[in-house]
Order: C-alpha cells, then sequence, then structure tokens
C-alpha cells in the first residue's frame, strides 16, 4: 500500500474510533414513569406494576409497586438502592421481603427489557414510559 493509502485508512479509522467513543460515552437518561411487566413462567403469570426513577440530591432513587394477586398480601411501594447507568444499561437492587433483588434494564425505544435476579431464579422484565 503506498503511503496515501495508508494515510487514508488510518485517518478513516481515527473518524470511526471517535465516533464509537462519543457513542459509548453517551448514558441513557432513566428518569420517568414506567408501566413494567415481571414474567414468572414457573408460576404461569405475569405481575404487572409501576417504576418511577427521579434525580435526587444524591443522584438517582427509585421504586417499584406491583399489582399482586388478590390472594398475596398487598405491599407498598419498594426502593430501589444502588442505581448505576453505563450507555443504555441501568442495574440496580430493591429490597423485598428482607432479600436482596438485583436488577438489570437495557434501555431503547422510550423502554427497557431486562432481568430480576433473586433467590428464587431469573425472570424477564419489560417497561414503557407513561
Amino acid at each position: 500500500m503506498n503511503r496515501l493509502g495508508k494515510l487514508l485508512a488510518l485517518s478513516t479509522l481515527g473518524v470511526f474510533m471517535s465516533l464509537g467513543t462519543a457513542l459509548e460515552a453517551q448514558n441513557v437518561d432513566p428518569v420517568g414513569v414506567y408501566g413494567i411487566t415481571i414474567d414468572i413462567p414457573e408460576a404461569g403469570f405475569q405481575l404487572p406494576g409501576t417504576m418511577t426513577i427521579e434525580n435526587s440530591d444524591n443522584g438517582l432513587t427509585g421504586s417499584m409497586v406491583l399489582e399482586l394477586p388478590p390472594e398475596m398480601p398487598s405491599q407498598g411501594p419498594a426502593d430501589l438502592f444502588d442505581i448505576t447507568v453505563e450507555g443504555q444499561v441501568m442495574k440496580c437492587k430493591i429490597g423485598v421481603e428482607g432479600a436482596t433483588v438485583d436488577i438489570t434494564l437495557n434501555f431503547e425505544d422510550g423502554g427497557f427489557k431486562g432481568s430480576v435476579m433473586s433467590d428464587m431464579g431469573a425472570f424477564g422484565i419489560t417497561g414503557r414510559k407513561r
């Protein structure tokens, strides 16, 4: 490859690298109210609910309220904590009945898909911004 060809190849590579760096550095803004569904295939049902994510002086805060079936005891909102955002992914934890549950959400197109990891296993979660 001649010298001009090498220079063009290097400059093209540099443009793509800088575009990739700029795109990776942008974090999603997850603030909002989402209608959510947690899929529990082993039990044969889905749990609908609401997830709220807000900005505060201490960073992101949030809560989740699930619409439980009538035979289950009703619970109030559960607080989200240890919320981190990296790119299009938000990770957080939630306390449920004395246990900590890990949540990972992949944001795109006004909503998210992700997983809820607990002692009972992994469940899918989806959400749409309201």
